[in-house]
């Protein structure tokens, strides 16, 4: 098993462990990460350039996610997205094979984790 520590934020591990040649499997787990640490992660998974919209700059709230087992590329993308709406509001949106918009929805109810404010 080999293991990855990313300077991007000091409790952000993950954990890569090769099951097939396919695609390795990771674990993820952000704890308190604040979302401008979490959207270059995003980044860095899918390779896509992301829009972020200047609603989204200006929030603050900090992002927790765990992975209880090994997950792919494509379940750690869903993983993330999932969290940054529930718990931040922001939505991401393909905009074609390259590009992703980022943008926050203010009418959404969220259940963050905890507000950097």
């Amino acid at each position: 098993m080999r293991r990855i520590l990313l300077p991007l934020f000091t409790t952000l591990l993950l954990s890569i462990c090769a099951v097939s040649a396919d695609e390795p499997k990771r674990t993820m787990n952000l704890l308190n990460t604040p979302l401008e640490k979490v959207l270059p992660i995003y980044h860095e998974l899918s390779g896509l350039e992301l829009v972020v919209s200047s609603d989204v700059r200006k929030l603050h709230p900090v992002i927790t996610i765990r992975s209880a087992s090994a997950l792919s590329k494509s379940e750690m993308l869903k993983l993330i997205e999932k969290a940054l709406l529930e718990q931040a509001g922001v939505v991401i949106t393909r905009l074609d094979e390259q590009r992703a918009s980022v943008t926050y929805n203010d009418a959404l109810p969220t259940a963050g984790v905890g507000d950097g404010d």
